[in-house]
């Protein structure tokens, strides 16, 4: 994934994440107000019933958000009082806390208070003073906890509130780990990368020492034999570091250089390569070309690096005698490539896992094939890169068959 493509899914999931945040907050906001009214209106309600039974001319007055004040200048009797405001509260299920202040009309003078509790069974007052019951007094009503109350009726909006908070959390933890991950998987690259340039220049001048020594020793004493040795050693281990560079260098590509190539000759120069050593093992190569339109616009050298990939797996994974054939046909939109053989297939619940870097398919913890996982992975970064697919069918113990895919020029 580029950065590009990276940062574009980081700023779309951002930017949804903040307007689902500035909805809820908005929503939020308009229940409260709706759920802070139908709590005023409740109470509004409860102390003019209990103001019209006590006096005939009376006023209820919100003067802020909880607290509200009763003018009656009538006869109260505080205890008569504070029982009917509990039973008129207890009717309207406004469950919660509440001051009650009684105060002498005169000269507004706190007489009586009472500090009932939502939880309270019985209604009886804890005076703080109290007067006789033939004085004009006014009555206050104030809810400490009022906001919370209100917010706990909300219990749907909370529950949202909560979910879409924890999504958000999930979501910067995703990216987090993803920024991470994807940190460290350019560093893993960079080391390869840099290992395996390193690991050539040595094998390299191996390589060339090699030679200069069968060259100089002629058939000495049978000394060849050992130089052989160490050439072909060598050559396993330059083969071994251009495969890790090849798997590290699909990653990276993004875009081929493509230019027109015939198909049928790219595979006949793969196969070619593996003849001889298939031969050796008594087995056999078959070519069966039977596309009509096979020139291509791709990269030729990745391209038959791909196929030369799927048909080194197919013979190394031939227990026997290799039995490999590649066959062509033209589909309506592009060329076929199928690449089937007879070895020892891959179990069902190792399929979808095959094309993954570093996957090897083995026995428990056993691998009788020698190799590091990136041959098919490398198939399908190549295809992909070519707008093409591969498709792998296979079945234990009776063979593997690889498809690929390759659009028309």
């Amino acid at each position: 994934m580029s950065n590009k493509h990276l940062g574009k899914i980081i700023l779309f999931g951002t930017l949804v994440l903040a307007c689902l945040l500035i909805l809820q907050v908005y929503y939020f906001r308009k229940a409260f107000d709706v759920a802070e009214k139908q709590f005023d209106h409740s109470v509004q309600i409860a102390l003019r019933k209990v103001a019209d039974s006590i006096s005939i001319d009376s006023e209820v007055k919100r003067l802020s958000s909880n607290f509200f004040y009763v003018t009656t200048e009538s006869e109260l009797n505080d205890r008569k009082l504070d029982e009917l405001i509990g039973k008129e509260f207890l009717l309207r299920s406004l469950n919660v806390d509440y001051e009650l202040g009684v105060y002498n009309a005169d000269d507004d003078t706190l007489v009586y208070g009472n500090y009932v509790k939502a939880t309270r069974k019985n209604l009886e007052p804890i005076s703080i003073y109290h007067t006789e019951a033939n004085a004009d007094k006014n009555f206050a009503v104030y809810f400490p906890g009022k906001n919370s109350y209100v917010v706990g009726r909300l219990d749907v909006w909370m529950f949202s509130t909560v979910v879409l908070l924890m999504m958000t959390g999930f979501f910067a933890y995703a990216i987090y780990s993803l920024l991470r991950e994807r940190k460290f998987s350019s560093l893993k690259t960079d080391f390869v990368n840099n290992m395996t340039h390193e690991f050539r220049t040595p094998v390299t001048n191996i390589g060339i020492a090699g030679e200069i020594i069968k060259k100089r020793l002629g058939e000495m004493d049978g000394n060849n034999v050992y130089v052989d040795i160490l050439l072909r050693e060598n050559e396993k281990l330059r083969v071994k570091i251009d495969q890790i560079l090849l798997g590290a260098s699909a990653e990276a590509m993004k875009k081929p250089v493509l230019n027109a190539f015939n198909v049928h000759q790219a595979i006949s120069d793969c196969a070619e390569a593996f003849r001889l050593k298939i031969e050796e093992r008594r087995g056999s190569l078959v070519l069966e070309f039977k596309a009509a339109n096979t020139t291509i616009q791709g990269d030729r050298d990745l391209l038959a690096q791909a196929i030369s990939n799927v048909i080194d797996n197919a013979e190394k994974y031939s227990v026997n005698h290799p039995q490999i054939f590649v066959r062509t046909r033209n589909l309506r939109e592009g060329i076929e490539i199928e690449i089937a053989d007879k070895g020892v297939g891959i179990a069902k619940e190792m399929k979808s896992k095959v094309f993954q870097k570093f996957f090897r398919v083995g026995s428990g913890n056993v691998y009788n094939v020698k190799g590091f996982g990136l041959g098919l992975s490398f198939v399908k970064g190549v295809v992909q890169s070519h707008r093409g697919k591969v498709t792998l069918i296979s079945e234990l113990h009776q063979g593997t068959e690889v498809r690929i895919f390759l659009p028309n020029a």
